[in-house]
């Protein structure tokens, strides 16, 4: 009888905490900064009548020293309604730990849409950008009001 006791006892204590290490909810106002572990969430304002809002912005470790327990390059994850453009390391040495070249997102209010700066010729000699490459990512335009 104490055994059973005992082993209920546990069952209960161990479905409290599964119950406890669920989902989280983190309600931030405008401006405010969520950060955990690698994982950085800031709340914009949201757009007043007429104007365009601007994209939500995410950091996220992109490398990460093991040995140090660092982030050693943040991307940054740019997103606006069911757009997404990522500010990102594509020149990384990991010898060096350094980036020679990061990709850039510029966001067109006016066009609802980003154009993202990739490195199309990358001289890694002298780790420089010999040339870069432009993408729209957002509507084509055809079609629009």
């Amino acid at each position: 009888m104490m055994k059973l006791r005992i082993v209920l006892l546990l069952l209960s204590w161990l479905l409290a905490a599964a119950a406890g290490a669920g989902a989280r909810e983190v309600l931030l106002q405008s401006g405010e900064t969520y950060r955990e572990d690698d994982l950085i969430v800031t709340c914009q304002a949201t757009a007043a009548a007429g104007q365009a809002m601007a994209p939500l912005s995410l950091t996220e470790c992109q490398y990460w020293d093991d040995f140090n327990k660092k982030c050693l390059f943040e991307k940054n994850i740019l997103t606006y309604r069911n757009l997404e453009c990522v500010e990102e390391c594509q020149h990384w040495d990991s010898f060096r730990n350094t980036c020679y070249y990061q990709t850039r997102c510029t966001f067109h209010p006016d066009h609802e849409s980003f154009v993202r700066t990739v490195c199309a010729e990358f001289d890694d000699f002298k780790h420089k950008c010999l040339r870069t490459r432009e993408t729209k990512i957002g509507p084509s335009g055809r079609g629009r009001r």
